[in-house]
Order: structure tokens, then sequence, then C-alpha cells
């Protein structure tokens, strides 16, 4: 018979072992639980929106609107008696129709105010509604419900740029009356760290004016309205609806177009346009517009302009060597192609050294060092137009052109396309894009020269590849292995 002591601990240790094994159970059925609610969550299948809970557009595809547009210097408008402020009025503007007689346009002149020339305000109102219904609230035939509108400033203000620092090297030199005058805008990079002070800020007038209305039919949920779209929607409070997106589109609005405002301004244009805009293009735009200001947020927008420079670990700069192939030397292809670039390489030293001095006689640089990095840049760039003229002169004294598969000859091709894009859309450097164009014409003439000439198979081209290399592979194969590559 055990002692009392001893039975009474065994007895105890029984207790906790039974308390135990209920908690653990009572914790694996919580488990279970909340691991069966998220399951349920996740991985059930979404039922369908209840109609009832559905907002949908008030206005439906192809109804007329009017349209008036107000300019102000008040940002809340309700001065509709104003004919002074009614700059622009349209009729019969049918919404979501892609047709010409859904984009109206006006150019027009704006004469602005002593208080805007002091760095005053302008606001843009318009205003739509169905043909037939006044957009004044005080109207007695005024509905709520077929009346939607949007402010939108045509004034914005830019820190107003430190003087220009470039000056004529030479002192005397032509141009050096100007090497005061004050830039009109200047980048977000381009100020110095070390210019202190008040930042002055300066008004300037945005010439045009884009509105687009958004052609969206969709039904949102309730309080499910996506993120990217919540923000601009429009909500009609009594029935939950929403009304058409007025988009203002700045998308092409440059910097370089808009125009400061002064007390010698006396008149302004104006060009406004509206017309519809697709559902996809629209969250495009905002899309681009909110990665570049996440980037100035950053400070990341220069990013990628500067070349760098890789040093190995063992402190050299590697050096890059240039062998010929064997195939290549000692033949014609390889003595026209170092007679073309003999002489190519005087005509490029001579027009580096006419620019740079140009540019140093007649141009404005910050200093010596500007001067320098100036004109290697324009060698680089007189660098890569010579070193694709060689090619088109050999083809000349062959009389032939050498095998491009046109694998590579597409490659070229969507290569100059998308350059020439790029150069139209993007804003870039007077000789990068001068670049773009170059790369045109040595194309042109080398499409030109494989009409009129026949195609040497056994000369190796550009990219280091002659026909008789394909033909050759193609040789090595045999009829089971390209049977096989047929069946794979």
């Amino acid at each position: 018979m055990a002692p009392p002591v001893a039975a009474a601990q065994q007895r105890q240790q029984q207790q906790q072992q039974q308390q135990g094994g209920i908690g653990q159970t009572i914790t694996g059925i919580i488990r279970i639980a909340v691991f069966w609610y998220f399951a349920s969550k996740f991985f059930a299948p979404k039922r369908p929106s209840d109609p009832s809970h559905l907002i949908s557009n008030l206005f439906q595809k192809g109804d007329s609107l009017d349209m008036w547009f107000y300019l102000s210097e008040q940002e809340k408008f309700n001065d509709f008696n104003n004919e002074g402020a009614l700059v622009w009025h349209e009729t019969n503007i049918p919404y979501g129709v892609w047709g010409p007689e859904s984009s109206r346009a006006l150019s027009m002149k704006y004469y602005p105010s002593e208080a805007v020339k002091r760095n005053g305000t302008v606001y843009g109102h318009v205003f739509f509604a169905r043909s037939g219904y006044p957009p004044d609230p005080n109207d007695p035939e005024y509905q709520p419900l077929f009346t939607f509108g949007k402010t939108h400033p045509v004034v914005m203000y830019l820190p107003k740029s430190k003087a220009d620092k470039r000056r004529s090297l030479l002192g005397s030199s032509k141009g050096s009356d100007e090497a005061e005058i004050i830039s009109q805008v200047v980048d977000d990079g381009e100020v110095e760290p070390k210019d202190v002070g008040p930042v002055e800020w300066v008004s300037y007038w945005k010439p045009n004016v884009t509105i687009n209305l958004v052609d969206d039919m969709t039904k949102y949920p309730h309080n499910s309205v996506p993120p990217n779209i919540a923000p601009y929607l429009n909500v009609e409070p009594s029935t939950g609806n929403y009304y058409p997106t007025i988009f203002f589109n700045e998308f092409w609005l440059l910097r370089d177009k808009l125009i400061p405002v002064n007390e010698t301004v006396t008149e302004l244009p104006l060009n406004l346009e509206v017309g519809p805009i697709s559902m996809t293009k629209w969250q495009l735009f905002l899309q681009i517009d909110q990665s570049f200001q996440i980037h100035r947020s950053y400070g990341s927008m220069l990013e990628g302009e500067a070349d760098e420079l890789k040093i190995d670990r063992s402190g050299k700069i590697p050096m890059l060597r240039f062998r010929d192939r064997e195939s290549y030397a000692g033949n014609k292809t390889k003595e026209y192609d170092d007679l073309a670039m003999k002489y190519l390489s005087y005509v490029l030293f001579f027009l580096v050294a006419c620019s740079s001095v140009y540019s140093l006689m007649y141009e404005r640089h910050r200093s010596w060092y500007s001067w320098i990095l100036s004109s290697l840049t324009s060698c680089v760039y007189m660098f890569g137009f010579i070193m694709m003229c060689p090619q088109l002169f050999i083809n000349y004294k062959l009389k032939s052109v050498a095998h491009l598969p046109w694998r590579q000859m597409t490659y070229k091709f969507l290569n100059t396309i998308i350059d020439d894009l790029f150069a139209f859309v993007i804003k870039m450097p007077i000789l990068h894009r001068l670049s773009v164009f170059r790369d045109d014409v040595i194309f042109l003439i080398y499409l030109y020269q494989r009409w009129i000439y026949p195609v040497d198979r056994t000369r190796i081209n550009e990219f280091g590849f002659g026909g008789e290399d394909e033909q050759t592979t193609s040789a090595d194969v045999t009829p089971a292995e390209a049977e096989e590559k047929k069946t794979n």
C-alpha cells in the first residue's frame, strides 16, 4: 500500500494530466475553427453580388449632354449669370460615343487681370448636364441628378530657377552679353545643393486644357469599388450611383509649353478640347502619373542618366581586346574596311575639332570642364556614326552585301523603329535625337544596297556570322535528327 503522501501526489498528477488533455483538445478545436474560417474566406467560391447592392452610372451611353466652361479667379463658382466668365458652351455632345460629333475644340485669347499678373490664380469650371437642363442650382428647371461638374486650376506655380551660371570661356566672344539670362523653367534635379535661401515661386499659364469624359459603364459593388478608381468616382448620395468621371488630361502638357505670367503679359492663348477617353487609357495615364510622383518623392527621377565606370577588385580598368576572325583577316573585306576607317577617322577628328572650337567661341559653359565634357560627348556621337559607315563603303566597293538572316534583319528594323518612336515621344538632347535619325539614314541606304547588290554568303557580316556557317550547321544534322526536331 502506497504511503498517503505518494498517493496524494499521484492523484494530483492525474488531475493535471486530465486538465492538460482537455486544454489541448480545446486549443486544437479553436485552431481548427480559425483555420476553417480563413479557408472559407479565401478558398470558398465568391457569391454573385446582389444587383440591389451594385452602383452604376447615372447616364447611359449615347445620352446627349450640354457643356459650360467658365474661367474665374475664385475656386468656388456660383456666378452662372456672368456671361463674361462663360468662355465656352457646347450642346448635344453624345456621352460615351466615339466619333467626330463627340469631340469639340476651341481656341481663344484670355486677358489676365492685374491680380493674375501678380501671381494670381485662375480656375476652370466645367459643367455637364442633360440637353435642355441648366447647370445653375438656382434655376427652377435644375435637376441635381442630371448635372455634374469639376474645377481645375489653369495656372500652376513652379520654383524660379537661379541665375544661369554659364558664361563664355573666352570672355569677349559673341553671346557674352546674354550670360546673365534667367532660365524660365528648371527641373528639380538641376538646383544645386549649395543654393540656399527662400524659394521664389512663379506662376505659369497652361495653354492647353483637355477635358475627357471617361467611358465607364461598369457596375461596382457597393463599398467595394477598386481602390484605383474610388478616389475619382463622383457618387450621388441619394441614389448611391455615380456621375460620369471628368478627367483633366495633362499628360501631354510639357513644362516647356507653359507660359510665365507677369506684369508685361497682356493676353494668353488658351486651346480647349473636350472628348471621350476609354477606361484603359485613363487608368494608364493615372498609373504613369502616379509612378512619376513616386520617383519624384524618392528623388530618383534622374537615375540612369549618368554613366558608371566599373572597376574590378584589382583596381585596374578592364581592357578590351579586339581580334579579327581568321576567316576575316587577309581578304578584300578587311582591306576595304581598313581603308574606310582610315579616311573616316580623318573626318571624325576634323569635325570634332571644328565642333569644339565653335562651341568654345559661340556657346556658354559653366567651366572648362563642362566644355571638355560637351566636346567629348560630341566625339562619342560622331564616332558612333563613323563606325556605321564602313559597312556601306565595303558594300559599294565589293558590289555585294553580306548575308544577314531574317532574325537579325528583324532585330535591326525593330531597333530602328523603337528608337524613332522614343525620339518623338521623349524629351532628349539634340545630339541624341540626331543620332537616332542618323541610324535611319544608314539603314535606308543599306536596304537600297541590298536591293541592287547580290548577297555574298561567304562574307562575314557585322554580327560575326556568314551564310556558309548556316549551311554547314544544317548539313551536319542527320535526317534522323531533323525528323526528331520536326516531331518535337
